[in-house]
């Protein structure tokens, strides 16, 4: 067989095979495709049908019940639409969202009672807080949020409520930041931010040219308190992340234990207005620790000016500073 011949037929072999396989999987995904275009057409009753054919022969297809539950929510079929909704959420897609979707629906139908109930379980799960933009904008929930149930519930779904992401609440506030003799080595600013699920520092040293900025917060995955420290000396590997937790009324946060050395910073409360920060470096693995940063924070409105005060670099020495920090000429801030 000629070569030019040969390709032509290899070819056209290729192509006819691809075009099989398109039309197989063409074949496959085309029931939902025809059920999403119908629904998207608003020929809600022949959308329904075609939902209907398909969680039949696909009992566990979460996302088919969902669709068939709107549809029955816009044809007013309530009964049938919370029963769609269940079984997707029992099948497990999108379970929180499906759970929001059978309040609606009793809504719709005017159970209000029924409605809240459900939402109520939602919020009590604790991670209902991410559906709230899709909550709140539910037309089905209208004549719910005048109610003051509503208006507590709104409340509940708020994020970050839970005792554990206010652990580090002692932190918050305008501090004045001192050695333990007292001289000011710095300011730090601790906002709390994104409702509550963030803590925000702005630390300024006395010299008024070293600043940084750290963010810190309750990860629920693995439970830990975290930190992410950056400063403006364009080292972002200066400050090492840190996790940890509150232990005996004190914020303990440790960096990565297989690196070298480990860094282990404190903060807790001394007394009304006044809390201590203090960082750690371990060489051997945690078998002896040297103190390197030692400080108190004192809240503003207790911290006495003292005009012919002269700012100091700290108490720490370039012996024992982390290096990193001493060489930028910043002097532990976070």
């Amino acid at each position: 067989m000629p070569r030019n011949v040969f390709i032509l037929t290899l070819t056209l072999a290729l192509s006819l095979a691809l075009a099989q396989d398109s039309k197989l999987i063409a074949q496959r995904s085309s029931p939902q495709e025809s059920a999403d275009a119908l629904f998207a057409a608003a020929k809600y009753d022949e959308a329904a049908r075609a939902y209907q054919q398909i969680v039949a022969k696909e009992p566990g297809n979460g996302a088919a019940w969902q669709s068939l539950g709107e549809s029955y929510l816009r044809l007013r079929k309530f009964p049938d639409a919370i029963q769609a909704f269940t079984q997707s959420g029992q099948h497990g897609y999108a379970p929180l969202m499906n759970q929001v979707n059978v309040a609606r629906a009793y809504a719709a139908q005017g159970d209000s009672a029924e409605a809240m109930k459900t939402l109520q379980a939602l919020a009590a799960t604790g991670k209902a807080a991410g559906l709230r933009g899709y909550i709140f904008s539910r037309t089905e929930f209208a004549t719910l949020k005048n109610t003051p149930d509503y208006k507590t519930l709104e409340e509940e779904f708020a994020p970050c409520r839970t005792a554990e992401f206010h652990h580090f609440d002692f932190w918050i506030g305008d501090w004045q930041v001192q050695n333990p003799a007292g001289q000011k080595v710095g300011d730090n600013l601790i906002t709390r931010e994104q409702e509550g699920c963030l803590l925000v520092e702005h630390w300024e040293s006395a010299r008024g040219v070293e600043t940084g900025t750290s963010f810190n917060y309750y990860d629920i995955r693995d439970k830990k308190w975290h930190q992410l420290y950056i400063a403006n000396n364009g080292n972002a590997g200066a400050f090492p992340a840190m996790a940890g937790e509150l232990a005996d009324n004190k914020m303990v946060l440790i960096s990565d234990e297989k690196q070298s050395p480990v860094f282990r910073w404190t903060w807790y409360v001394i007394s009304p207005g006044k809390v201590r920060q203090m960082a750690e470096q371990s060489n051997d693995g945690q078998k002896t620790w040297q103190t390197v940063w030692d400080s108190v924070y004192v809240a503003k409105t207790q911290a006495t000016a003292e005009k012919s005060h002269q700012p100091l670099p700290g108490v720490v020495t370039k012996s024992s500073c982390r290096a990193l920090l001493c060489d930028a000429g910043l002097g532990p801030g976070h």
